[in-house]
């Protein structure tokens, strides 16, 4: 890989490129998780309920409930990864005014 040097304001801009790219990323593999827990009907340790009550309708309520709060998970999890994306896209933007490569290249054909 080539050695590139930058100045001290490409530098700081850089990191919040990285920085912002790698909470995409953790973002992405946490709704992925988290699907998968719905799809193999696991239930991940955060969303499990406690409680004394052992009949039957207090189980079908529990497992409603826990399978609720995953999809909301996902929900909220979704929502942050469109504004990193947000965010992500103006850092790119803003490095490439400053006529910095940032590894990403679109192809139009």
């Amino acid at each position: 890989m080539e050695n590139f040097k930058f100045i001290a304001g490409q530098a700081s801009s850089i990191k919040q490129y990285k920085n912002t790219r790698s909470k995409v990323l953790k973002c992405c593999a946490n709704v992925y998780f988290n699907k998968q827990c719905l799809a193999k009907k696991i239930i991940p340790n955060y969303a499990k309920l406690k409680f004394q009550n052992t009949s039957p309708a207090a189980q079908l309520t529990s497992k409603k409930a826990q399978s609720t709060r995953i999809k909301d998970k996902i929900k909220f999890l979704l929502m942050k990864k469109d504004k990193l994306n947000c965010e992500l896209y103006e850092h790119h933007l803003k490095l490439q005014k400053n006529g910095v490569e940032c590894g990403i290249s679109f192809k139009i054909s």
